[in-house]
């Protein structure tokens, strides 16, 4: 290839950069702030328009996604798994059979760390060419906490982007989804003091962020092997790609503690994470980088 030619390539590419740059700047933004799956959740978008209907549809399949997976809601599917436990399975929609089967996949790579069943797993059945859920025994059942708010971020960013929505951020506190071109700087809590960051970190499109731990010394997760309350660790905060299995990954590791959490950190390539041990201490993946920590 010639100098010129060469020269001439290179000004077009630096062109088509500038212009995407100056796109992401001029792109409206807008946000919603409401209370779903016991939780406050925020959604701002960015896109060349700031059309109202597109944050109402976010929040509307946040909340159908809420009364489907709500073990206190008689009539949601998780209910009816549960009641119908021991007799008979049932037909579930796809966004239930996705998430279960989700769930599944955290607890055979997590060594039973992540149970949704909360200590029965050999209970549950999934038939995936039927899409049916079934607990094979009567008193048993299933509890979507642990992976409910993940798997809501991950499915309306996907829903989302397939509507044309550019770029934006679904903040479900313990568990946040990204898209688009901008680069998001997420301060990580301190799990046991209040005002304190661990340090920043930055996300771009299509990461996720999610966290695990007793931050305000409330032993409220569960070690699903042995029924105790897991005492290894503060807390856990993981980035990856996919929110509903970063959110479940979340808890196995806490559950693990710092050496066997990091060990399962290091199995997963696309995921980073710091511990923060029972007695402070921090530990980190090889990938994992802070963009600032506090001085």
């Amino acid at each position: 290839m010639k100098a010129g030619s060469r020269f001439f390539w290179i000004i077009i590419i630096l062109l088509i950069i500038a212009l995407a740059i100056a796109r992401s700047k001029f792109l409206k933004q807008s946000s919603r702030d409401f209370y779903a799956m016991g939780t406050p959740i925020t959604i701002k978008l960015y896109d060349k328009t700031d059309d109202p209907s597109l944050l109402t549809f976010a929040v509307a399949e946040i909340k159908k996604l809420d009364k489907a997976f709500s073990h206190f809601n008689y009539d949601s599917e998780v209910s009816k798994i549960n009641r119908l436990a021991g007799k008979s399975g049932v037909k579930v929609s796809d966004d239930m059979f996705r998430c279960v089967y989700s769930a599944k996949k955290i607890h055979r790579i997590s060594n039973g760390a992540f149970d949704i069943t909360l200590g029965s797993p050999w209970s549950l059945a999934i038939n995936e060419s039927r899409q049916r859920i079934f607990l094979r025994a009567s008193g048993t059942e299933i509890n979507l906490g642990g992976i409910a708010k993940g798997y809501a971020a991950h499915r309306v960013r996907q829903l989302l982007l397939k509507n044309g929505v550019k770029s934006g951020m679904i903040d479900m506190r313990s568990t946040m989804a990204f898209w688009g071109p901008k680069t998001w700087r997420i301060g990580v809590q301190h799990p046991r003091e209040k005002n304190k960051l661990l340090g920043v970190v930055e996300l771009t499109g299509g990461q996720s962020l999610a966290t695990s731990g007793d931050y305000e010394r409330g032993q409220h997760i569960i070690d699903p092997r042995t029924g105790k309350p897991a005492d290894q660790c503060q807390g856990v905060t993981l980035i990856g790609q996919n929110a509903a299995e970063l959110d479940a990954l979340s808890t196995a590791v806490f559950v693990l503690g710092t050496m066997e959490g990091m060990e399962l950190i290091g199995f997963l390539p696309e995921v980073e994470g710091v511990i923060v041990g029972v007695s402070g201490e921090v530990y980190k993946s090889s990938g994992w980088v802070w963009a600032d920590t506090p001085q």
